[in-house]
Order: C-alpha cells, then structure tokens, then sequence
C-alpha cells in the first residue's frame, strides 16, 4: 500500500511539474556530479539573475524535490498532512514560472533504479544546457546493486567499476536528454568517458574545463584568505578574475566557477559581465565553507551540510595552507561520511592520511569515525603529531565539550555527513555571536524534531 501511495504522489507531482514546463517553457540549465552541485546551482544563477529572469531550484534535486520546486512548493515538515497540502496546491501551481527564461536544476542520483535515478528525473526535466561536474565515491552503498554477479574481489577494481556505474547514470544528463549544450569537466575521466562514449551525431555542443589551455575555460591563479577567496582563470582568447567574500572555499571550487562561468558564456554574456555577476550575487546554502567568529578568538569554517572523501580532503588541504600563513592551529571537527557501504571504511582511512598531515585537535562523532579514525590514530599514535584526538556519540556532546576546551585561537574545520550526524549543533556551542545560529542549517521545526528524536536514542 505504501509503495502504491508513493508511486501515485511521484505521478501526480512529475504530470504537474511537465505541465509548468511546457506552458511556461523556460530554457533548463540541468547540473550533475558527485560533489559541488548545489554551489554549481548558486554560481549559475548569480551569473545569470540580473540578464535574464532566472529561477533555481533550491530545496531539492531529487525524484520530488525537483517537481516541487518547479511549482514553487516547499514541505514544511513532510507530515502526511503536509503531503496533502502540497497535492492540493499542485495545480494551481503550474504558473509559478511564467516569465522565466532560464530555471536552473540540480539533478541528484542516489541508486542506479528509478525513481532515484537520471533516468528517471530525466522524465520529469530534460536540460536544455547540461553541467557535468565530477565522479567521485559517493552513494557507492545504493550503487553496490550493480555488482550482484559480478564476483569482483580486488578492492580497487570494485571501486573503479561502481565509479563507472555511477558516471554511467549521472552522465545521462548528457547522453539522453537531447541538451543543446554540455559543459563537463575534462579532467575527470569517468565524465569524460561518458562525453566520448556518445554517438558523433548525437553530441551537442561541447564546452570542456579542466588544468589544460586546451579547454575552452582554464586553471589559473588560486588564493584563500580569511578575507574570502580570489579564482583567476584562461579562457581561448581572454582572462577573467573575481573574489569572492564571505567564504573560504576550497581550490576544488575551480571547477564550480569553471562551469558557472562557461554557463554564462553559452548564454550569450562576456567575461567581464560574469566576473561581476559573480561578485556581486553568489551566495551559499547555509552551512558550506561559512565563516563564523568562534569562542577563545576562533575562526570557524562551517561545512558541517555534508561530507564525502573529495570534499573533507579539499577542505584540509585548504586549511592547512591558511596554516601556514596565519600559525594558528587546526581543529578538525569530523562526523562520519555515511551512505559509502563496504567502502566505508577505505574512504575514511583515505581522509585519516590526510588528517596526519596537519591537524592538531581531533573531535569525531559517529560510529563509523570511531571505528576507522579515532580507534585506528589511538592504535597509531606514532603515524600523528595530533595532541588530542576524542570521540562523542552525538553532536551535542562534542559541542559541550567544546565549549569549555576549544584551543585558543584556533582555525576550526567543521565537516560531516547529514545522516544522523548533525555537526552544525557542534557550532552552536563555539559561536561568538549567539544570532549567528540563524546562518546554521538544518533549524527547521522539522530538523530539530529529528535531532531531538536522535539525542534521545543514543547515549550522551
């Protein structure tokens, strides 16, 4: 019964949605990828809000989040009293979007099977300009499926071959949503192998990013600095320059802007148009790369929304540079990166490798952190210079901790999955300014339920 309520919600949101868009007919702008979709959202719509009536997605990327958000509907706390206010609104609905040109759409894939595919998505939205990011080990626990009968044993090669599963299905955007233009990433080259692997007459447009001057958008200078972040790139025959205040954001974060700026460019807007749009408009979900002053003359990088491999590494790599720069030492408040299955436990010893390398101050919550990073460094202390290294049970607990033993003048990295994990109520016990809990996610009356249901079952 639950499956048929499910299946008849996801028909009656997908019918409503396509009605939105084929009466208002906006120009789709649709972005994939392992990591950095939501920012790559946020990049595009500055570049384009102020030429062009533009709308983003913002509070979903998936097989409901994105009807919802192409009529302009929002759950308040996802009750089944909620659902039926959503369905209700549904029809009435379907003009949200007139006048606009561009609707900008993050498209998210958690497993290989619909309805929480590409291919599934792609019956609801189909992009007119499709960004493809990056392929990185993230829902590999979903995509553990594929391998039934494969007999694959060396763990290197079951994880190149969900990578390839996984670049497969994400690279659909490209391969059957008939899009006019892709803009990918040419250094990665699961993407790249799903760009060549498409018919010669079935391409669109190729517009490529990456380290090389070959691409049509290149790598230049890169500087982080507590005061914001400043990305200089090539392009064929120009060169455009930005910073971007507020946030302490990664060198990953090239490729973000990359995409952003050739988005713009297929549009039809210059260089230096983009560089201010850029400037001026781009903005964050809350809770990624935010700065925040903390307790005992901190400084706090809020990256608490999410975490994977690819993300936590750039993050410290990051951090340790500022290091060097500003000597102060390193917290690294970590939560476990849930949703990896049986790679769970190589892709945290992958950020333990980075975590010896520069962090002085260790707080982990979760039990996979506790049982591949705190139980392996107290195991290992000879591999670390690290001088205190603690586990909590919740996020909660580490935070009360904290309030009365973070280091002084310390440079806090705060980076955890969503699943259960919750780091962002570690930062509201280390704030200098209470009102800035306000700039935390996840404060809704729905989120903070969850939390306390969380807090309940386990032990403090």
């Amino acid at each position: 019964m639950k499956d048929i309520l499910a299946g008849f919600v996801l028909s009656y949101l997908r019918l409503f949605a396509r009605l939105a868009l084929t009466f208002n007919k906006p120009k789709i702008i649709g972005i994939t990828g392992s990591v950095g979709k939501s920012s790559a959202r946020n990049a595009i719509y500055a570049v384009l809000k102020d030429a062009y009536p533009t709308k983003a997605i913002e509070k979903g990327n998936s097989e409901t989040g994105i009807p919802l958000g192409i009529l302009g509907l929002s759950p308040i706390d996802y009750t089944p009293f909620d659902w039926l206010r959503l369905l209700f609104l549904s029809p009435f609905s379907i003009f949200y979007l007139k006048g606009t040109k561009y609707l900008v759409v993050e498209m998210g894939i958690d497993d290989p099977y619909p309805p929480k595919n590409m291919s599934y998505l792609l019956t609801i939205v189909k992009p007119d300009i499709a960004v493809f990011l990056n392929v990185c080990p993230v829902h590999t626990m979903q995509f553990e499926k594929t391998l039934k009968d494969k007999n694959i044993v060396d763990p290197n090669k079951k994880m190149n071959f969900l990578l390839e599963k996984i670049a497969e299905e994400k690279g659909k955007i490209v391969s059957q949503s008939g899009c006019e233009v892709a803009i990918y990433n040419r250094d990665d080259p699961n993407v790249c192998a799903q760009i060549t692997s498409i018919n010669d007459n079935l391409k669109p447009k190729l517009l490529s990013f990456g380290q090389s001057k070959e691409n049509d958008i290149s790598y230049a200078r890169y500087e982080a600095e507590l005061e914001g972040t400043r990305f200089e790139y090539h392009l064929k025959s120009d060169k455009i320059t930005f910073q971007i205040k507020k946030y302490l954001l990664p060198k990953e974060y090239r490729e973000i802007f990359a995409a952003a700026v050739l988005a713009g460019i297929a549009v039809g807007l210059k260089p230096d148009k983009i560089a201010k749009a850029l400037e001026k408009n781009f903005n964050l979900p809350k809770s990624r790369s935010s700065l925040f002053e903390g307790i005992n003359n901190s400084i706090v990088v809020d990256s608490s929304y999410n975490a994977s491999r690819a993300s936590v590494i750039a993050f410290l790599k990051m951090i340790y540079e500022l290091k060097n720069k500003k000597n102060r030492p390193i917290v690294f408040i970590f939560g476990d990166m849930r949703e990896l299955g049986e790679e769970a436990e190589s892709e945290h010893r992958f950020v333990v490798n980075e975590i010896i390398k520069g962090v002085d101050y260790l707080y982990c919550v979760g039990p996979l952190t506790k049982k591949y990073v705190v139980d392996y460094l107290r195991h290992n202390r000879e591999k670390s210079k690290i001088k205190e290294i603690k586990w909590f049970a919740t996020a909660v607990a580490a935070g009360r901790y904290l309030q009365n033993n973070l280091p002084p003048n310390s440079l806090v990295l705060v980076k955890g999955s969503q699943n259960q994990i919750f780091l962002e109520e570690v930062i509201k016990f280390i704030l200098k300014n209470e009102e800035d809990k306000i700039n935390l996610c996840r404060q809704d009356k729905f989120w903070m339920r969850k939390k306390l249901e969380q807090i309940a079952t386990l032990s403090v």
